[in-house]
């Protein structure tokens, strides 16, 4: 049996697996803790073959940028939010790790299922979700999934929280064709609890980054802020590290002084241009650019000054 033929045969398993685990589930069988052990060992052979199977061999300067320049235009994921496509130049291409941070009940996962709502009205996406229980994200779902397209096209995960397991899925994912990965939050993936807190963060988006460019995928991670970083105006990720090293886009959810919104990317390895976006919920709570705008200087101390035009 070759790699392939082997691949196209666990996958039948999984299938089996999967249909077998939701019967148990619903008889409360205590074999559908075999069966989900099995496609889990399953799911990580599927991992070794893959990997087993990818050549990594370099090239001249000239051969990459002749491959470079045949290229097509690198593909965009629209958000559907009007105001942040429009800084972003039609959207997220793919490759890309793009954290957003904020302060507790700013709206971050509101602004995020938002994106995936409409990401969802055109191409798969996967949420990988940590924060909420079933009952609690389907009340929020259908105010934002309006046909069944949308319905089928978002893929709910929430049992993958270790790194390792979490990296897998995202792999197998990518390997169906899904490019939009949605993950909330990153305080909720468990990685190596021997290391220190920044080492811990670092080590979850170093990896998280290097699976986007391997495999042409756009991670879009909800972080946090610390309550000193929030109250001294930075803008920093929770735990510090290398987490802004890794990003490709960093966004930050703050409010201004009148306590309004605002998103603020200061980071944007993308297309090199930073921006800042003054944001709403129209009376459908939706979100939108707000018509009034505030000048924003950052001094060396990286600290956020705002103040009125």
């Amino acid at each position: 049996m070759n790699a392939l033929q082997e691949l196209e045969a666990l996958d039948k398993r999984n299938k089996e697996l999967a249909m077998a685990i939701e019967k148990a589930t619903a008889e409360n069988d205590a074999r559908r803790y075999d069966f989900k052990k099995e496609l889990h060992e399953n799911k990580i052979r599927m991992i070794d073959i893959i990997q087993a199977e990818e050549k990594r061999a370099g090239i001249t300067a000239r051969e990459l940028k002749k491959l470079v320049k045949n290229r097509p235009r690198v593909p965009r994921y629209e958000t559907g939010v009007h105001a942040l496509d429009t800084k972003l130049f039609d959207g997220i291409e793919i490759g890309t790790l793009v954290q957003l941070a904020g302060e507790s009940g700013i709206g971050k996962t509101h602004l995020t299922l938002e994106i995936l709502s409409n990401v969802a009205s055109y191409a798969k996406a996967v949420f990988f979700n940590f924060e909420m229980g079933d009952k609690r994200i389907i009340k929020r779902l259908d105010k934002l999934l309006a046909t069944d397209e949308q319905w089928d096209n978002l893929i709910i995960d929430k049992d993958s929280r270790n790194i390792n397991a979490l990296e897998n899925e995202i792999i197998l994912y990518a390997r169906d064709g899904i490019k939009f990965f949605v993950i909330d939050s990153k305080m909720k993936i468990e990685a190596d609890d021997k290391l220190k807190e920044h080492q811990q963060a670092s080590a979850i988006t170093k990896r998280l980054s290097k699976l986007t460019q391997q495999y042409d995928i756009i991670i879009f991670l909800i972080n946090q802020m610390s309550e000193e970083d929030i109250k001294g105006k930075r803008l920093a990720f929770k735990g510090s590290g290398d987490q802004q090293y890794d990003s490709d886009i960093s966004l930050f959810y703050v409010k201004d002084k009148e306590g309004k919104r605002m998103l603020i990317c200061n980071k944007n390895r993308q297309d090199e241009i930073t921006f800042k976006i003054d944001l709403e919920l129209n009376k459908d709570g939706k979100t939108v650019e707000r018509g009034r705008g505030y000048s924003i200087e950052f001094q060396a101390s990286d600290k956020l000054e705002m103040a009125k035009l």
